[in-house]
C-alpha cells in the first residue's frame, strides 16, 4: 500500500521562476550520495522544478521544503551542488521517495505503575 504524504528536505533558500533552491538536510545528502563523508546541514544546494513540491506545504523561503513522495517515485531529475560551491550536477531524486513508508506502530503497552516489577534498589522490595 503506497501512503501519499510530502518528505521534508531542507530550508528553502530562493525561489525562482519555477525553480526551487534548498540548502539540504545532512540526512537527504547521504541517501541522494551513499558513503559521501557528513557535512553539516545547509552545505550543500539542490535545485529543482517547482512542481515537484508539496502542494499542501508550498515552498516559501527561510522555511522548511516539502516534496511531493508521489513525484520523488517518478525519478525526475535536479541539481546537486554538493560541495557548496557552486558547481552543480545533475541527480536522480528517486531515492528520496524510496523505502520510506510509514512503520505501522501497535498500540502502546497498558502497563499500569502496580503491575511493573519492584526495582531492587527500592525500599519495600
Amino acid at each position: 500500500m503506497q501512503t501519499m504524504f510530502d518528505i521534508a528536505v531542507g530550508r528553502c533558500e530562493s525561489i525562482d521562476n519555477k525553480t526551487v533552491t534548498i540548502e539540504l538536510d545532512s540526512a537527504v545528502v547521504s541517501r541522494l550520495v551513499p558513503g559521501h563523508p557528513w557535512r553539516t546541514s545547509g552545505t550543500s544546494r539542490l535545485k529543482l522544478d517547482i512542481g515537484l513540491c508539496s502542494q499542501r506545504r508550498p515552498p516559501a523561503v527561510g522555511a522548511e521544503t516539502f516534496l511531493q513522495r508521489e513525484a520523488l517515485l517518478k525519478n525526475p531529475t535536479a541539481s546537486l551542488d554538493l560541495l557548496g560551491d557552486g558547481n552543480y550536477a545533475p541527480v536522480r531524486l528517486k531515492t528520496l521517495g524510496t523505502d520510506t513508508e510509514p512503520e505501522v506502530v501497535g498500540p502502546a503497552s497498558k502497563t499500569t505503575w502496580g503491575d511493573r516489577p519492584r526495582s531492587r534498589w527500592s525500599k519495600n522490595g
